[in-house]
């Protein structure tokens, strides 16, 4: 074995050394050559060492940085003529002082002080200028230079230069819109730094997802918007739909129910609910709620889709608005919305919290009229239809005798009390929304773990929500071709279902809810009643007592998909295959207390209901990737998939149960008891492909395929196949467009797809039920279930069709500070699936078809601007907007038009009516002609005043007026405003050229209401604008002769109650702080971010529509007025990374 020789090693050892400080040595030469070989005259008896300093800047060019305390006493003496420099500092720098030379840079210490004033006097500042240049090396002007981790910094001038003072110890950081940043570290750099930017175009870059796949902003071939949750305050929105609102042009996102976890209906380019996919696995699309069976409780529950899904969760949202959706076929002619949620990173742990209080209260809900004052109006009306039931004057020419009588006395309306009935349903309410995060990884493995709690209690007594849920993203690069991923999403949410909401099983106002009640319980009845019990009042159930009603749900979501991707051919070719499956369970117990008066009982009864469902997903596709030479690009996809949804339900009610047991022991209630169950099982098969062409960078090609296969069909009809193409010209990349610098992108892109809908609504296979009537033999010994066919078979019906067609262009301008898309598009929806009449003599009343065509089409607009962008100062600016129309091209099979509908290209949103101008005055003096036409119960003081609109002197159809009723223009408009640390951020959405129904207004002036005596029910400060001919000859909307049995042509009313529905609603106004990293450094050096923020949400809404909120709906079954009020939210937040 050889040995080592230790003489051998010292000389090894010795030559490294040499060798070592050869290198270094070197370094210094090469460095500093130019500063040594200054030459210096200058003669100094014992002079102060900072003069001499400057004589010898005078003479070299050199800069001394230094502390002035470290030479304050230091004397020098000496005479020179033309000495080299090192010779005079050898001089002039003595111990205990030291001296170092960075090029042109002379930095003195010294080393008696202290180590932190020797690091401090390293700190000393230098004057740094250059120029500041682009590639093609012109300059940049207006670009940013900042002191890394300070807020010092200087903007370069027209010539691109910058002068800013900086220490050797110091970084540079220099950024241009449109540029990639550049930090330049200032150790061992003279006073010269010119620096040269490259163009960085992050908008072309940016990468989209895809159905199946993902491209780039600028290769995209499809109508496809991005939405970045990061950049919306998600800290009262307990949903991913609730961020939405107003962000994407082409797509409404409206509030329909302000409860705790309330839905937010979606809607793309005017279609109904979309696909959701969730990391690649589509999602339901639907709430699951099992309902109370055959308990009529008011029906409060009102929520979307992916309740279980935390938003602070969520990276990027994709919405696929064109024949982009047509890769996912049944179901997608809707649009598509892909959720991609937050990944584990490169590096270090990042641990995040990012906490919130929210404090709720109601916008101006409306106001009640009082006790005494309820009395007078009774008073009134009950007189004005006793006048007009006569005959007397003004509504006809006998002279009122004095015979009616009131309803109540003066003595009962000055002894009457009033009862707020809305302040015991109302109140303020509160979120607590807490979010921690865990991040990091490695080149092998990366991970994300996120957990969130959110508590709200909402603004109507007896209604919150608590959710707990916790998200992992793992990944794992097993080896060079090998990669597996899981995620996993696991959610708990209780809910207290409000009391509020409109009636159940068309109940009317027996099964109202507690809002709906405190609007129409007279003010002047008392919560209880002298005998302790709740007041009654007609057949509805006090709001007070209403309250009282038991309903709670929990709902458990567990969300498992795993992905394996392994690289076949690299570079070429890869496979992925995945599964997915979503489970749900669902648990709500409901009961009403034995003494609480609702649907016409005063007695105990209940129901428990628990529900399953689970949606399972198989998919595989191999993905091809390849560049044939420098003149086309190719990707491929191919796939299949195999999809299942199942679920149960079962139900029991009950009644007669004691009210401190409820339903927590069932066999303590007398009964009767009422089960009900069901179940269900969904199969769909799939294969797909899509395969792109990229032609010189410039022209791209794409196509998609996919064969959908339903069990919900017969054989024949079961499959489907849903195809489309769509194709980009970058005109910004043609060589003749090389020299127009301002323009980044200029495409011009269409599109065609198809894609189709299963969403019968019914069953095509005959099935069979079982009666409740038995059929009994033998003197009642012998008994038999008979068995009932509910439906025959409809082999005949096939898939309902959507064709897409869109073309767009999309633009870059000035380096991304001006960006954007505009759409023209048209869906054609045909073979319409829906029910039709059978024959005459047929075994059951109508069947399955399909029949009728319509279509929608409009135009989305949206543009994003960056507005100013100073070194503290930056404003940015997005505006979407987006027109749409709906048309029926033929409607289904045996639909009966009406004489006055319009049956060529008729508006989906028609709407009917006569319009009224005024009404007719007390002495009949401003009455038309044509208004007698319509008969003398038309021609009373207060009736509307119908327009003549074609002026033939008559009122009939052809005086009909036609409006669609469909908002002419939806718009979201934001700006982001930042100083410094500080940003501020101001969204607002809207609607316009529609109008709605008032329901505030038209259930106050009903003067037939009012004309009820002790059964009216109590009326909004709205009734003062109702006519009659005592107290209301100023009113506006028309008095009782126009409810009296009066019925217009063809039973069109007139466009009473309609008011403009355009709103503007300040979603977000979002103000916070970010702590400087000068700030965090001091506070141990482990927060990586701070930031501090406040956040009002629909603090303002701009409209002319009055009483209740122009967005929400108001309508719940046969009851209107009855659901949440809109609410405003203010927080107050912290987000600290460590």
């Amino acid at each position: 074995m050889k040995r080592n020789n230790p003489i051998t090693n010292l000389n090894n050892m010795t030559v490294r050394t040499l060798k070592k400080h050869l290198a270094v040595l070197s370094v210094l030469l090469v460095m500093t050559p130019a500063v040594y070989a200054q030459k210096v005259t200058a003669e100094f008896r014992n002079t102060p060492v900072a003069d001499v300093l400057k004589e010898i800047e005078k003479q070299t060019g050199c800069s001394f940085v230094y502390k002035t305390s470290d030479i304050k006493e230091a004397k020098a003496s000496g005479s020179f003529k033309d000495a080299p420099l090192a010779d005079v500092l050898l001089k002039v720098i003595t111990p205990p002082l030291t001296y170092s030379i960075e090029g042109n840079i002379i930095a003195i210490s010294n080393d008696s002080a202290p180590k932190a004033a020797r690091e401090q006097s390293s700190r000393l500042k230098v004057r740094r200028k250059g120029v500041i240049r682009d590639v093609s090396g012109d300059p940049l002007v207006g670009a940013s230079v900042l002191i890394k981790g300070t807020q010092t910094g200087v903007v370069s001038d027209i010539d691109g230069r910058y002068e800013i003072a900086a220490s050797s110890a110091d970084a540079l950081v220099f950024s241009y819109l449109g540029y990639v940043d550049k930090e330049i570290s200032l150790k061992g750099l003279g006073t010269d730094v010119d620096v040269i930017l490259e163009s960085d175009m992050q908008f072309l870059d940016e990468v989209v997802v895809t159905g199946y796949g993902t491209t780039t902003r600028k290769n995209l071939t499809t109508a496809i918007a991005t939405v970045k949750p990061n950049a919306i305050s998600k800290a009262a929105n307990s949903s991913m739909q609730s961020l939405l609102m107003g962000r994407v042009a082409g797509m409404n996102a409206a509030i329909n129910s302000t409860q705790p976890g309330g839905s937010v209906s979606i809607s793309i380019r005017g279609g109904g609910t979309p696909v959701y996919v969730v990391d690649g696995i589509v999602m339901q699309n639907n709430d699951f709620d099992t309902g109370t069976g055959n308990l009529a409780v008011p029906s409060s529950v009102s929520r979307g889709p992916l309740g279980g899904l935390n938003p602070s969760d969520i990276e990027s949202i994709e919405v696929l608005k064109d024949a982009s959706a047509a890769i996912y076929g049944i179901g997608a002619a809707n649009g598509v919305i892909l959720i991609t949620t937050k990944k584990g990173k490169t590096g270090k742990p990042t641990v995040t919290y990012d906490g919130s209080y929210s404090y709720i209260s109601n916008y101006k809900h409306l106001d009640m009229v009082d006790g005494p004052t309820l009395m007078n109006l009774v008073n009134i009306y009950s007189k004005e239809s006793f006048l007009y039931d006569r005959g007397y004057y003004p509504y006809g020419s006998t002279t009122y005798d004095g015979s009616w009588s009131p309803i109540f006395s003066p003595e009962q309306i000055r002894n009457a009390i009033t009862t707020d009935w809305l302040d015991f349903v109302l109140k303020s309410g509160h979120v607590n929304n807490h979010n921690a995060t865990v991040s990091g990884g490695t080149e092998k493995f990366k991970y994300y773990l996120g957990a969130n709690w959110y508590d709200e209690a909402a603004v109507v007594h007896n209604s919150d929500m608590r959710r707990f849920s916790v998200r992992t993203n793992v990944s794992s690069q097993i080896t060079d071709w090998l990669s597996l991923g899981a995620v996993m999403n696991y959610s708990r949410n209780n809910y207290t279902n409000s009391t509020n909401g409109g009636d159940k099983g068309n109940l009317g106002n027996q099964g109202a809810g507690a809002l709906y009640a405190a609007t129409t319980y007279p003010s002047y009845l008392p919560v209880k009643d002298e005998n302790g019990k709740y007041s009654r009042y007609d057949r509805t159930p006090n709001p007070v007592s209403v309250q009282d009603l038991q309903d709670h749900t929990k709902m458990t979501e567990a969300f498992v998909n795993f992905s394996l991707d392994a690289t076949l051919v690299k570079d070429w070719l890869t496979l992925k295959g995945v599964y997915g499956i979503n489970m749900q369970n669902n648990y709500r117990n409901a009961y009403i207390p034995s003494y609480v008066y609702f649907a016409l009982q005063e007695k105990s009864r209940g129901s428990i209901s628990s529900g399953r469902r689970e949606a399972t997903t198989y998919e595989a596709f191999l993905n091809f990737q390849h560049k044939l030479g420098e003149i086309v690009d190719v990707s491929a996809m191919f796939g299949v998939g195999l999809y299942f949804d199942e679920g149960t339900t079962e139900t029991i009610s009950y009644d007669n149960a004691n009210d401190h047991i409820a339903g927590d022991n069932l066999s303590m209630a007398d009964g009767p008891f009422i089960p009900a169950s069901g179940r269900w099982k969904n199969e769909k098969r799939s294969q797909f492909a899509r395969v792109s062409f990229d032609f010189l960078d410039r022209y791209i090609v794409s196509a998609s395929f996919r064969r959908d296969g339903s069990d919900k069909f017969f054989p024949g009809k079961k499959y489907a196949l849903f195809s489309s193409v769509s194709a980009a010209w970058k005109i910004s990349d043609e060589p003749w467009m090389a020299n127009v610098t301002a323009v980044n992108l200029l495409k011009l892109r269409a599109s065609w797809g198809e894609t189709g809908s299963d969403n019968l609504g019914t069953t095509l296979w005959g099935t069979v039920g079982v009666s409740r009537e038995d059929v009994q033999f033998n003197h009642n010994s012998t008994s038999y279930v008979p068995f009932l066919t509910l439906g025959a078979n409809y082999p005949d019906v096939t898939w309902q069709k959507t064709v897409m067609k869109n073309i767009g262009l999309d633009w870059s301008l000035f380096k991304d500070r001006v960006t954007g898309s505009l759409d023209f598009w048209r869906n054609d929806v045909t073979n319409l699936l829906g029910t039709a009449p059978t024959e005459l003599l047929g075994m059951f009343s109508d069947r399955p078809v399909n029949s009728g065509h319509y279509y929608r089409a409009g135009i989305d607009f949206s543009v994003s601007t960056v507005n100013i962008n100073t070194r503290n100062f930056k404003w940015t600016s997005v505006l979407n907007l987006s027109h749409d129309e709906a048309y029926w091209v033929e409607r289904q099979v045996n639909y009966a038009y009406k004489p006055y509908q319009k049956q060529v290209k008729e508006p989906m949103n028609a709407y009917y009516h006569f319009k009224y101008d005024g009404l007719i005055n007390y002495d009949l003096t401003n009455m038309p002609q044509s208004q007698r036409s319509l008969g003398a119960k038309a021609c009373q003081p207060g009736f509307p005043i119908i327009v003549d609109k074609n002026k033939d002197g008559k009122i009939d159809i052809d005086d009909i007026y036609m409006e669609d009723n469909r908002p002419k223009i939806q718009y979201g408009f934001g700006n982001t405003f930042t100083w410094k640390n500080f940003d501020l951020d101001i969204f607002l959405y809207g609607q316009a050229g529609h109008r709605k129904n008032n329901d505030a207004v038209v259930m106050a002036c009903s003067p037939t209401n009012l004309a009820k005596g002790v059964d009216a029910r109590n009326v909004s400060t709205f009734v003062y604008e109702m006519w009659n001919s005592q107290t209301g000859l100023a009113g506006t909307e028309p008095g009782i002769a126009y409810y009296k049995n009066v019925t217009l042509p063809e039973n069109v009313w007139a466009d009473v109650g309609m008011e403009d529905a355009w709103f503007i609603r300040v979603r977000n106004i979002t103000f916070g702080y970010n702590f400087p990293e000068r700030i965090l450094s001091r506070m141990g050096g482990f927060i990586s971010s701070l930031r501090i923020y406040v956040d009002f949400q629909n603090p303002f809404t701009f409209t002319a529509f009055r009483g209740y909120d122009p967005e929400i709906n108001t309508a719940g079954g046969t009851l209107r007025g009855g659901l949440f009020p809109m609410v405003r939210n203010y927080t107050a937040g912290l987000k600290i990374t460590f």
